[in-house]
């Protein structure tokens, strides 16, 4: 009896082992080790972060900081093999567009970026410097240039009877103040500072792309592209969508077999995070 309970035990160990080949051979078992990241860019990119949904409590912007962390992790394991970055965000910041796009570059691990519905200015800044960036045929990107916008109440306080004084040292001090019109000269410094990003903005697509400067600029008015326009122009490689996006990562990741797909779920907001909590909650998560 013994024996035959021994040799039934071969025989399953045995047509176990032929299956999982099997299942090896026809790129249908995920390995171990073998992950693929999936991290959300979606809404504004912002430094501070935001508040989340009244209803869903899920932050309805992209944090720069938190992206970078998810990075940085992507880079530290050796189980995940490459990075999507699944985007849906007209842009945000300029410092927090940069900062999120110096990241992407500096990540070891290969990293495709999918934009979804839209993904301009500022998150097409970040995904320029994926390895290979993939949108619908439909999707809405480019957007390369750089806006300033400044509010004036001098007229309406006029009109209510409302008088600000301001007191100054500097005669840029006040720039850009709402309380009185401003100077031809000042319209001339700001524009300068906005020219300025608008060429880091230029050249680093124009590296991240592998374009020549004068080529992108030539694109970079402003202009939205969809994303058959956008690979025309060389600014995406690739029409697809995330199954599209999945099947280049395992390729740059060199995985074998059908990969583990991990998702980033972003955390709800909660009564911790209005107490300033919130840190605690992460850093339960992260062990």
């Amino acid at each position: 009896m013994v024996a035959g309970i021994f040799c039934f035990l071969i025989l399953g160990v045995v047509g176990v082992y032929f299956m999982v080949d099997e299942l090896m051979n026809m790129n249908q078992l995920p390995l171990v080790g073998q992950k693929i990241l999936v991290i959300p860019i979606k809404g504004e990119i912002t430094m501070e972060g935001c508040s989340g949904s009244f209803l869903t409590g899920v932050p309805a912007c992209a944090r720069v900081d938190d992206i970078k962390r998810k990075l940085e992790y992507a880079d530290s394991s050796s189980e995940i093999k490459a990075v999507i970055l699944d985007i849906n965000s007209g842009g945000g910041g300029v410092s927090a567009s940069r900062e999120l796009m110096e990241a992407v570059r500096d990540t070891q691990k290969p990293v495709v970026a999918r934009i979804g519905e839209v993904g301009a200015s500022g998150a097409y800044y970040a995904a320029s410097a994926a390895d290979w960036v993939i949108a619908y045929q439909d999707s809405m990107t480019g957007s390369i240039g750089v806006i300033m916008t400044l509010q004036h109440y001098y007229g309406l306080y006029g009109k209510l009877g409302i008088n600000v004084t301001v007191i100054k040292s500097g005669d840029s001090k006040d720039l850009g103040s709402p309380y009185r019109p401003i100077r031809e000269e000042e319209k001339d410094e700001l524009k300068h500072l906005v020219d300025k990003i608008y060429d880091d903005f230029i050249s680093d697509v124009a590296v991240n792309r592998n374009l020549s400067y004068s080529y992108t600029k030539n694109l970079s008015d402003g202009s939205i592209y969809l994303g058959s326009e956008a690979r025309d122009y060389g600014l995406v490689d690739q029409l697809g969508d995330m199954d599209d996006a999945v099947d280049k990562a395992k390729e740059l990741g060199e995985i074998v077999g059908e990969p583990d797909i991990v998702r980033v779920v972003e955390r709800k907001r909660t009564l911790f995070d209005v107490f300033n909590f919130g840190s605690i909650l992460d850093i339960y998560q992260n062990l």
